[in-house]
């Protein structure tokens, strides 16, 4: 890499790895080029970003346009996006797991366009979606690329419905299609208070994985956001300076599991990526640190005290 480049620059090139969509690395790259500094030395740089930017927009084909009618910016700890028919209960879980005011009624599409909030869970936040009712009638290229971004889906039936089983099979036949049937997905059975919703759960797990829930009672909420969160695979890291005796854990930083100290060092500072000497790592409850490397993998709820 070019000597002289400014200390934002890098943290770019770890973005660039964990990015997925070619949209998402176009934009990256973007960003790199123009903070890139134009002289001599980095021509070979500046070419070879150019040129990553023109073959990922050849490899986007012009007909995916549609499917991003409506593109929502992931925030927060993670992205969960709430799928299933009409009338089964996406906006009522949705405001229940937000405190959002999102229209909930008994006829369908009541939710017309996707609708982000954010679930609070213990001391982070992680954003919700609801959308329209899926449904063979109704599977347009726009809700794919939504289903398609989101870190998770949460697929939600009507226990109370005698078709339920057939619901399911419909939206499975959907994510087929959609070569979507490989996302973390947790299927949701709602209603279990309703008369008939139990004898129909039975039926129901007799061929999928289903966890019974109420939106209206809330029945299972809290165990849901515990799943959702395990399945987001992430950690919280908490960081501490030596002229404060406690870290900050209203604020954790979040990265994936089995990520390095190095890279939440590039989240803290951008000079910790050159500067970084080694760290002290507490464990709550515990006085005595011990001393790790940029290599050290880090585990949910340690605390990270870096020296440069």
């Amino acid at each position: 890499m070019p000597a002289n480049l400014p200390p934002q620059f890098h943290p770019f090139w770890l973005k660039l790895k964990e990015a997925k969509s070619n949209e998402e690395k176009i934009s990256i790259l973007d960003e790199m080029l123009a903070i890139c500094p134009k002289h001599k030395g980095t021509e070979k740089l500046q070419k070879d970003i150019k040129r990553r930017i023109a073959k990922l927009k050849r490899e986007t084909p012009k007909r995916q346009k549609r499917e991003f009618l409506y593109f929502l910016k992931k925030e927060g700890a993670g992205q969960v996006a709430i799928s299933g028919p009409a009338n089964s209960g996406k906006s009522s879980l949705f405001c229940a797991l937000t405190n959002a005011n999102a229209k909930v009624a008994s006829y369908p599409f009541t939710t017309k366009i996707p609708q982000p909030a954010m679930m609070p869970y213990e001391n982070i936040l992680i954003q919700l979606v609801d959308t329209p009712p899926l449904s063979p009638e109704f599977s347009p290229p726009w809700l794919k690329a939504i289903l398609k971004e989101a870190d998770i889906l949460l697929a939600i039936f009507d226990l109370s419905k005698e078709n339920i089983v057939e619901e399911i099979k419909n939206f499975k036949e959907i994510l087929d299609d959609w070569k979507l049937s490989e996302k973390k997905i947790i299927f949701l059975g709602n209603k279990i208070d309703l008369q008939g919703a139990k004898e129909n759960l039975k039926n129901v797990r007799a061929q999928n994985k289903v966890t019974s829930i109420s939106c209206l009672k809330k029945i299972g909420l809290e165990e849901l956001k515990k799943e959702i969160f395990d399945l987001l695979q992430i950690i919280r890291v908490y960081t501490k300076t030596r002229n404060k005796p406690e870290p900050d854990f209203s604020h954790p930083f979040i990265l994936k599991k089995g990520g390095q100290l190095i890279t939440l060092a590039s989240q803290i500072r951008q000079d910790f990526l050159s500067a970084f000497k080694y760290a002290k790592l507490y464990k709550k409850n515990t006085k005595n640190p011990k001393i790790v490397g940029k290599d050290y993998i880090l585990q949910d709820g340690d605390i990270i005290e870096i020296y440069s």
